[in-house]
């Protein structure tokens, strides 16, 4: 079953929610150092981000305007965390971002389809 006009606006709103946590986690100053879980962490993130995003959208498809805009959000806050206190610009961060899009996009994108879901 297709998302309907409804379910795209409840996901739009997930979205926006998500987003605003994301960002207050990831832009916090924090005293926790890093853990062998924190670039799952990352990847897991951006997959439901991406998740959220393509089905509030979901009109057209998963392409670079969608997992573009959250891969250069996923630079932006790695910059911006270089000058908040306890952090720093990770690269590895980043790539783990990147590796939640490809999760979302190459497996749980296809199983959806699969599901008949989106």
């Amino acid at each position: 079953m297709p998302i309907s006009r409804c379910n795209s606006v409840g996901f739009q709103l997930l979205f926006a929610i998500a987003m605003l946590i994301a960002s207050v986690a990831m832009l916090s100053p924090t005293s926790y150092s890093h853990n062998e879980y924190d670039k799952l962490v990352h990847l897991g993130t951006f997959a439901v981000l991406a998740l959220l995003l393509d089905s509030g959208w979901s009109e057209s498809p998963y392409s670079f305007k969608k997992w573009g805009s959250l891969l250069i959000y996923g630079l932006a806050v790695e910059i911006a965390q270089h000058y908040i206190p306890n952090r720093g610009f990770e690269w590895m961060d980043w790539v783990a971002d990147g590796a939640g899009l490809v999760f979302y996009g190459f497996f749980i994108l296809p199983l959806l389809r699969r599901l008949n879901v989106r």
